[in-house]
């Protein structure tokens, strides 16, 4: 019996007492009990085919790769933290239920309507951020007033709803971070409304029970742009056009803040942002923002089907998606309800992944952030990563590369993508010494002859 088959055997039949930490894959083909008191982490992919009976402390998906959830059988914790730094965070290829807290700490959980993430009556979240939400559908039982901590594209956008009646009422939850005009014009509205926003909805159907509850959306720097409180509403698509369900009151500024519905909304489905007048410059329309390797440069792309008081657009570059750097500066036109296309060559990607950011900003100084692209390194890299790794990795000081590569040049790059020269790095015995550097995510270059090779490392622990 191999170790992966015999790791799979003991956690099938496990009863964990205290703390227990999955280093690799883990499989339940048995009866996996977590009794009062038991902590455990997961490193990588659970599946679970048994029976897994959970009345532990809490369970924690952990870690630096991606990693899924899944199996035959669907899997309940009673308190589960989130806290992989992957970009491409955990993912659920079976539907899963949390009973009691969901902390989310770092990273993204990606569901799918096949594959929902459940919580039950009483169940709570917290510390949901930009850098760490639900992407994609999620459910929640109960007859407690919810914030649905969900997003797109490292963008976290929570909707919330008042108490249902029920405790076992059901409401699902989904945010979009593009136009509903492809599928809900934002041309039709009813009567009283003036427009509707271009940049975002969400999706909240009432599953199970009757309750009709109030609506609560929130806006940001992701918004498209607010500059009149009182004249935004609620709007709910009714099934041939957008309707006003009110404005019970705001919080916040413009920059951001929240509106909820007045009365409690009887008809659920796509709901978004929208005004009574001509202020909130929301509809400015990003049709499409694509980026594509040409040769070794980065080529991004945009266009927009309307344009309110466009002064111009800010194009972004980062490593991690937290920190930005401006690359580039277009003029935008103005006002124009045409479809207007736009480009911009960045030759200066030095042969890293990187992700891309759309900023626009209004001719009243308003800033709207738009989407966000992740873009593969444009220069040739090889398939197979695993022939150079960094160990240890996280690290406190020294880091040795791991390769049977010769190795040209070695470049360290912190998080806002500059180079770090005040290292030691020695490219014949393969070693860096990070011993000078902050804690931190860095990532490390590796030239060689014929290829470069891009690795995360991690500076932690000292």
């Amino acid at each position: 019996m191999n170790s992966d088959m015999k790791r799979s055997f003991l956690i099938g039949c496990l009863a964990v007492i205290g703390s227990f930490a999955a280093a690799a894959q883990v499989t339940n083909s048995g009866n996996m009990r977590l009794f009062s008191g038991a902590a455990v982490t997961f490193f990588g992919d659970v599946t679970n085919n048994g029976t897994l009976t959970d009345s532990g402390t809490v369970v924690t998906l952990a870690g630096t790769s991606a990693s899924s959830v899944g199996g035959s059988s669907v899997t309940t914790f009673n308190n589960l933290t989130l806290n992989n730094s992957s970009p491409t965070g955990v993912t659920l290829t079976q539907a899963m239920n949390v009973r009691g807290a969901l902390a989310l700490t770092d990273g993204y959980l990606y569901t799918t309507a096949a594959n929902v993430l459940t919580l039950s009556n009483g169940a709570t979240t917290s510390g949901a951020t930009n850098n760490s939400f639900v992407s994609g559908p999620m459910a929640k039982t109960g007859n407690q007033a919810f914030v649905f901590p969900v997003g797109k594209n490292v963008v976290y956008a929570p909707v919330a709803i008042s108490a249902p009646g029920l405790a076992t009422d059901k409401f699902t939850a989904e945010y979009f971070q593009a136009s509903p005009n492809a599928l809900y014009s934002t041309s039709s509205l009813d009567g009283v409304l003036n427009h509707v926003s271009q940049c975002e909805y969400w999706m909240l159907d009432r599953t199970t029970g009757s309750s009709n509850v109030t609506v609560n959306l929130g806006w940001d720097t992701r918004s498209c742009g607010v500059n009149n409180l009182s004249d935004l509403r609620v709007a709910g698509w009714n099934g041939t056009q957008w309707v006003n369900k009110g404005n019970g009151g705001t919080t916040g500024t413009t920059t951001a803040g929240t509106v909820v519905s007045s009365p409690a909304v009887t008809v659920f489905g796509p709901f978004t942002l929208a005004s009574v007048s001509s202020d909130n410059p929301l509809p400015v329309e990003l049709v499409s923002f694509t980026a594509e390797c040409e040769g070794t440069a980065s080529v991004l792309r945009w266009s927009t089907a309307s344009e309110l008081n466009n002064e111009y657009f800010t194009i972004e570059s980062s490593l991690d998606a937290k920190d930005w750097a401006t690359i580039a500066t277009i003029d935008g036109a103005g006002n124009s309800t045409s479809l207007l296309h736009y480009g911009y060559m960045d030759a200066s990607n030095p042969g890293r992944n990187l992700y891309y950011r759309l900023k626009q900003t209004d001719s009243d100084g308003k800033t709207t952030d738009h989407d966000i692209l992740y873009l593969e390194s444009c220069r040739t890299v090889t398939a197979d990563e695993n022939k150079v790794t960094l160990y240890p990795n996280p690290a406190k000081s020294n880091v040795t590369i791991a390769t049977d590569e010769d190795v040209l040049s070695i470049t360290v790059y912190n998080s806002e993508g500059k180079s770090i020269g005040s290292i030691e790095v020695n490219t014949v015995a393969k070693t860096m010494d990070m011993s000078q550097v902050p804690e931190g995510v860095y990532f490390v270059e590796i030239v060689t002859s014929d290829k470069i090779f891009n690795q995360r490392l991690i500076i932690s622990g000292r």
